[in-house]
């Protein structure tokens, strides 16, 4: 999908002059325009950084936009549903113990984005996980830090 069927309005275009760039830095440049873009308050640059998170992209330069995209996202307008795909992608790295550069700045706006209720869904998930993913949720989620009882077995 195109940043206008995603709902975007804002201007994602290069000046002429930008043509003669190298492709990476046109691509870089791109980058920075949807992120510019979320600030305006465009619903599609919101919905194509969501889609750049998601896809987790190892590369140069990538840790620093996953950063900035999600400073920027915190303060986006979110549908329920981009909330839940960022929760869930959150979720999904935590689990599976990937960490990455730019947590500070995921953490801030997967606070925003979890509901108690995935919060504590979540937390029985990560109660039964090793020690440095349980570590790892308690430094994200310090108010959420659930103790588990051993005897019998018992869940959080």
């Amino acid at each position: 999908m195109t940043h206008t069927q995603l709902g975007g309005q804002y201007d994602l275009s290069l000046p002429a002059a930008c043509s003669q760039w190298p492709e990476w830095h046109q691509y870089r440049e791109i980058l920075y325009r949807i992120a510019d873009g979320i600030s305006a308050g465009d619903a599609g640059c919101a919905e194509l950084a969501i889609r750049y998170l998601i896809l987790n992209y190892s590369g140069s330069y990538a840790g620093y936009l996953r950063a900035l995209f999600a400073r920027r996202l915190k303060h986006a307008a979110l549908t329920t549903m981009q909330k839940n795909r960022l929760h869930r992608h959150f979720s999904e790295l935590l689990l599976r113990n990937i960490r990455q550069r730019e947590l500070k700045e995921c953490a801030k706006l997967w606070r925003l984005c979890a509901t108690p209720l995935e919060l504590s869904t979540l937390a029985l998930q990560v109660s039964s996980a090793d020690e440095s993913v349980r570590q790892q949720f308690a430094q994200i989620f310090p108010a959420s830090v659930i103790t588990c009882s051993d005897d019998a077995g018992s869940a959080c």
